[in-house]
């Protein structure tokens, strides 16, 4: 019969703490992780009570007497041997007083110093970068300001991967990109980190203004963002250039339509000089007119809210034809954001939509316009006690466009 392998030793159990000793402790681990693995230090512990004065001199004997209310100075090494001496591992002490693993502050500077310097090689090797200048500088600012850092090297990798395909030779979908490059068909939606990285990336190459939409950003590289979901309800649109549109238009008059973002760019549009567009920013708006006016509607247009990039589209043919936008809106902060934006972007004007025009609709509606009556439309709205939404002044506005309506004609 054979013998049985004697067991293995069991570990020695580390002696317990004195709770006495726990400032003096954490003392020695701050100073321990500040100075790192191999550096020494002083370890200064004041006002020592009576308990904390008694432990100490019983660690730290043969030392001069540390009194109550003195203070403990001590070389962070010294230290560290007089807890050896007492059967007590210094770091294994330092992680349970704190109760929390001991850090190394040095090592971890040092290493971070170590990934900068081979990120920023791996950048300046990168065959992508090294091919667009623009590229470049944008990488070297961006890492000057933080918004680049070591960590997202595999993010940026990504965006590196997908900007050597850019711009493809021929129009592919943002899905469809992403599914092929990342395996992921929402792997570039505008919500994700890559998307944020990219467009900043893509915009500063192709030399596009900071406040490019997406999608624009997108099409410059020769790529597709989705050309259905955006879309614009429209009434009585005089689109010019597209035959196969201006034909759908023609024969849609006097009814509504939904354009979409991928019908608006089949072709070149033009918008005639001379006539204005109107534009709401509640479909309820849109449907009153069509039932009134029909197909006698001046041209018309629905934003439902923050603009689409189709409603972009259709304002910025109508901008670059020299024609009116006449906007209304909600009597609330947004519609009044919406309309500035409108202003700022596409020159556009107010639609009976600014303070007077809202005294009028309060007391149309019964009720009594703040006071002192406001100089702004801004200042207006804020004195609001609760929004005025567009659908209440639906028969103002409908009586307005009657005004402007057109004969009974084709679009031109």
């Amino acid at each position: 019969m054979s013998e049985r392998p004697p067991a293995p030793p069991a570990p020695r159990a580390e002696p317990p703490l004195n709770p006495a000793l726990r400032r003096a402790l954490l003392a020695a681990r701050t100073k321990r992780e500040q100075r790192g693995s191999c550096g020494d230090g002083r370890i200064v512990v004041s006002e020592l009570v009576p308990e904390e004065a008694l432990a100490l001199d019983g660690l730290l004997s043969p030392r001069k007497p540390l009194l109550p209310g003195g203070t403990l100075r001590i070389a962070l090494s010294q230290f560290e041997a007089a807890l050896r001496s007492c059967g007590i591992e210094p770091r294994a002490a330092y992680e349970r007083v704190a109760e929390a693993p001991l850090r190394d502050l040095p090592a971890e500077r040092l290493a971070r110093r170590r990934q900068r310097t081979d990120f920023q090689a791996w950048l300046c090797s990168h065959a992508v970068i090294q091919s667009r200048p623009a590229l470049a500088e944008w990488l070297e600012r961006a890492l000057r300001q933080g918004r680049v850092r070591t960590e997202m090297q595999p993010l940026v990798d990504r965006a590196l991967r997908i900007l050597a395909l850019l711009p493809t030779p021929q129009p592919v979908q943002r899905t469809v990109l992403a599914a092929t490059t990342l395996g992921d068909p929402h792997g570039l939606d505008i919500d994700t980190p890559l998307h944020g990285l990219l467009m900043s990336m893509l915009a500063h190459v192709a030399k596009l203004d900071g406040d490019a939409s997406p999608r624009a950003v997108w099409s410059a590289w020769n790529v597709l963002v989705d050309p259905i979901s955006s879309n614009v309800a429209a009434l009585n649109l005089p689109l010019l250039g597209d035959r196969k549109l201006a034909a759908h238009m023609q024969a849609m008059q006097g009814t509504h339509m939904i354009l979409t973002y991928g019908q608006l760019t089949a072709g070149a549009l033009r918008w005639p000089s001379g006539i204005a567009c109107f534009s709401c920013e509640n479909p309820a708006v849109l449907i009153a007119a069509e039932r009134a006016l029909g197909d006698e509607c001046p041209p018309l247009l629905c934003t439902a809210g923050r603009p689409s990039d189709a409603v972009r589209l259709v304002f910025s043919v109508v901008r670059n034809a020299g024609a009116q936008i006449r906007h209304h809106g909600d009597f609330d902060q947004a519609g009044v954001q919406i309309l500035r934006d409108l202003e700022d972007r596409y020159g556009a004007a107010s639609w009976r939509f600014d303070a007077q025009s809202l005294s009028e609709a309060l007391h149309t509606l019964g009720r009594t316009p703040p006071r002192p009556r406001a100089q702004t439309l801004e200042h207006a709205v804020e004195q609001l006690v609760s929004p005025l939404p567009e659908e209440l002044v639906i028969d103002d506005l409908v009586a307005d466009l009657r005004r402007h309506s057109r004969p009974k004609r084709g679009l031109p």
